[in-house]
């Protein structure tokens, strides 16, 4: 009897830690203004680095007004940090990022 009790509790455990997971995704398309973006060789670079970041769609990468699109796969979440930290290992300084209506 304990062991299954034992069990519930992890069973529980694991999906409340699921659940909390998937809250603190972003999905759908995410605006990102970055400090740094300033010719396509940039551009380049950055692509390459969110292009790693698993759930990502599409990667639009608007130079002249330093700011990047992400599309994710739609029943997917990307975490905010995961996104930041592939923005600095390319060289770059993330600033703000929203939701874009889908619409």
């Amino acid at each position: 009897m304990e062991k299954m009790i034992l069990m519930m509790l992890i069973s529980l455990s694991a999906l409340a830690v699921k659940a909390q997971d998937t809250e603190n995704k972003l999905n759908g398309t995410l605006k990102i203004e970055i400090d740094g973006l300033s010719c396509p060789f940039c551009a380049y670079g950055l692509e390459k680095n969110l292009s790693k970041v698993e759930g990502v769609q599409t990667i639009k990468i608007d130079v002249e007004n330093a700011f990047v699109l992400l599309t994710i796969f739609e029943g997917m979440g990307v975490n905010e940090a995961t996104i930041r930290k592939n923005i600095k290992d390319a060289g770059f300084t993330p600033r703000s990022i929203t939701k874009e209506n889908d619409g």
